[in-house]
């Protein structure tokens, strides 16, 4: 009696262990496994804030939060930034853009992405115009469509006459571009193209430190006048410039940009250069 009751003891232990063995195998094979969907990556994984601000020194550095060695990337074009260590000189950097950043361990094929902007402003590239009232450029701040640059009187546009030199009618304050007034006030000819620096201060985070954007503006009688080469342009640029606004594709005619068309993100990114801004005036 004992030795048969022995027995099954024997045979239930190790039994009972096998099944404890499995159950806890199981338990952390579940929580290892790959094809778990990873957590979305906010807009801070890489640096300590999605948007910076020039400041009033000659150099100001940003460093990532991580501290993996790896390799940075970022898109568009036009951001300071060393692909070995992260940092980003954002004095030396184009700003009023919003930026892609990219990394990748070493080591590691996954990729982590975030998005940062440099603050400042820029204007779309765009087809104006005048005929249908569509006479005014306005600044786009902080690569969002619908905010204009806070500020009010205190701020300083144009600040060495760069636009005023060549005829380009600007807001000292508000940094609008009255294109009708400029036709008017210079007689500009069909073909006729300025580009200029301008130089501005914007009262916010920043301390109204310098700031500057080049830009181009080419004037025409009508929409037909305009060279291949600018529609091309502004075609290629699509997905250049990052915003926080939802898409408005290009109004394409016969392979041509339409009048009064806008060029915002688009899902194909293109290797144009997003800077200076492309501004095309037509009278009719």
């Amino acid at each position: 009696m004992c030795k048969g009751l022995c027995m099954r003891k024997r045979i239930i232990l190790p039994l009972a262990g096998c099944i404890m063995m499995l159950f806890f195998s199981c338990k952390k094979e579940k929580k290892s496994n790959p094809a778990l969907p990873n957590p979305p990556v906010s807009a801070t994984t890489l640096y300590s804030d999605s948007v910076f601000y020039m400041k009033n020194t000659n150099d100001y550095f940003v460093n990532p939060v991580i501290s993996k060695s790896g390799t940075f990337m970022s898109f568009p074009d036009g951001l300071n930034i060393d692909q070995n260590t992260g940092v980003i000189n954002i004095n030396k950097s184009e700003t009023g853009l919003k930026y892609r950043v990219s990394f990748v361990a070493s080591g590691s094929p996954d990729t982590i992405s975030s998005y940062v902007i440099i603050s400042g402003i820029n204007y779309a590239d765009k087809i104006y115009n005048l005929a249908a009232g569509d006479s005014i450029a306005a600044p786009v701040y902080n690569a969002n469509f619908n905010m204009a640059p806070p500020g009010g009187s205190a701020n300083i546009f144009d600040e060495t006459n760069g636009c005023k030199n060549a005829g380009i009618v600007i807001g000292s304050t508000n940094g609008i571009i009255n294109l009708a007034q400029t036709v008017r006030n210079q007689g500009i000819d069909t073909g006729a193209t300025a580009q200029v620096k301008l130089v501005y201060r914007i009262n916010d985070a920043s301390g109204k430190a310098p700031n500057g954007l080049e830009m181009k503006i080419y004037f025409y009688r009508t929409a037909s006048e305009i060279p291949q080469y600018l529609t091309d342009l502004l075609i290629q640029r699509r997905g250049t410039i990052l915003t926080s606004n939802s898409t408005v594709p290009p109004v394409i005619q016969s392979g041509r940009l339409a009048v009064n068309s806008l060029v915002t993100q688009s899902k194909a990114a293109q290797p144009a250069r997003p800077r200076p801004p492309c501004i095309i005036v037509v009278s009719r």
